[in-house]
């Protein structure tokens, strides 16, 4: 019994560094791999023609992550996204958030 309860601590310590991961609503799920890291892209309109969120998520379970490590990729990766939903033309970023240290959430517009 004390071996059981001893593992239930010890999961419970490890679950406790996790980052938890989170969802856009109206969007799909995109996987992509950049660096050699997945990650689960969520991309939705705003109702504004040429708005959008943004969501870049880490597809695996990060555990301390490096905040600033987290922020870097995921913003290259929401480039890429940018890029390609813009077809070529500038955009501007209207928000820049890192959620919970690996959750990176964007608002960007297509300019013309």
């Amino acid at each position: 019994m004390t071996a059981k309860l001893l593992g239930l601590a010890l999961a419970g310590l490890v679950l406790a560094g996790c980052e938890a991961k989170s969802s856009l609503d109206g969007s799909k799920v995109e996987m992509m791999t950049v660096e050699g890291r997945k990650f689960e892209v969520r991309l939705a309109g705003t109702g504004t023609p040429d708005d959008y969120r943004l969501m870049v998520v880490r597809a695996t379970l990060v555990i301390n992550p490096d905040v600033e490590a987290e922020r870097t990729r995921a913003q290259a990766v929401a480039r890429q996204v940018m890029d390609r939903t813009c077809k070529g033309r500038r955009y501007q970023v209207t928000e820049d958030n890192l959620v919970d240290n690996v959750n990176y959430h964007t608002r960007f517009r297509c300019l013309t």
